[in-house]
């Protein structure tokens, strides 16, 4: 591995500094790169050490501290700082990607609704309420975004019907949206860190596992089971609880049907090119979301790919 002094690590937070400055700056960049943002922290940590990278990211929050407040430096440490850390973390012991993934996203998502609920323990506004303004915001935008595309009554009359049934349950289930943007990000943020890193050092660090090999554990249909129960059947906090257990749990199977997809193009040899426009093609369509769910529940008993098969005959 690379040698780097813990004590040049305030030159590559001037580095980072001018790089997140610049994204911000410019507003196509902030869209398309914000969410990158923890792969530089991410490649040093990993390439020059744990003295260096935790040196480099206390640094940073330091200088957002004295430069932008503690609001903003407190939510740089809680959606990328954690997630960065925890990810270099993982990839030192070697664990696999999902594993990787998972328990980034896992830490940033959980520091954020803790710091949440820090924030409205002293307030007269719950954070249910919080939830649903934020809900009421985004669909507000998306309405006032349609009234900006000409005549589009039609639509606009069935987003706010939509908003009207749906805008209570969505609130509930804010939280999973939160880990959902956690886990979107690392899985961005690890795959943009392996790409980097094996472009610029020999020694891969990286775990060969490969993504059309994913499996959901088998269990977790009973989780997928439960919590549609609950949800169907409790109200308040266990109707909460149970709706994002339920998002979870089919977030998970969308990604296992990802994978199943991802290994018949590879059987194949489809060109990366087509898989670009597949994906992009399944997130545009609602139907098609649904289907990459309902493919990756229906893989819990069929094993189109035949890996549980093959992780049964492997030696232990």
């Amino acid at each position: 591995m690379g040698r780097l002094r813990a004590e040049k690590a305030p030159l590559l937070v001037v580095v980072f500094l001018v790089f997140l400055f610049v994204v911000m700056l410019v507003s196509g960049l902030s869209v398309m790169l914000g969410v990158l943002i923890p792969v530089p922290l991410t490649f040093v940590y990993v390439r020059f050490g744990r003295r260096t990278g935790l040196v480099l990211l206390t640094l940073i929050v330091v200088v957002l501290f004295i430069l932008t407040g503690p609001k903003q430096a407190i939510l740089f440490f809680t959606e990328y700082v954690v997630l960065a850390g925890v990810m270099a973390e993982t990839i030192r012991f070697r664990l696999s990607f999902d594993k990787c993934i998972l328990f980034s996203a896992l830490f940033s998502a959980a520091l954020s609704i803790v710091l949440l609920l820090f924030v409205f323990a002293d307030r007269e506004a719950t954070l249910l309420e919080f939830f649903q303004k934020q809900i009421d915001g985004h669909f507000t935008q998306s309405i006032e975004a349609l009234k900006t595309m000409g005549d589009k009554s039609e639509e606009i009359k069935v987003l706010q019907d939509f908003a009207g049934k749906a805008s209570g349950s969505l609130a509930q289930a804010y939280p999973s949206f939160i880990a959902l943007g956690a886990l979107i990000t690392a899985l961005v943020n690890y795959y943009a860190t392996r790409f980097l890193w094996r472009r610029i050092d020999s020694y891969d660090m990286f775990h060969h596992a490969r993504f059309s090999g994913w499996v959901v554990p088998d269990q977790v249909i009973w989780i997928l089971i439960g919590s549609s129960a609950v949800f169907l059947l409790a109200d308040n906090v266990l109707g909460a609880i149970g709706i994002n257990l339920l998002l979870m749990t089919l977030v998970a199977y969308f990604f296992q049907g990802l994978a199943i997809t991802i290994y018949f193009l590879e059987s194949r040899n489809v060109p990366v090119f087509f898989w670009v426009l597949i994906f992009f093609v399944i997130l545009l369509q609602p139907l098609l979301v649904g289907a990459s769910i309902g493919l990756g529940i229906f893989d819990t008993w069929m094993d189109l790919r035949k890996v549980r098969v093959i992780k049964e005959q492997s030696p232990e």
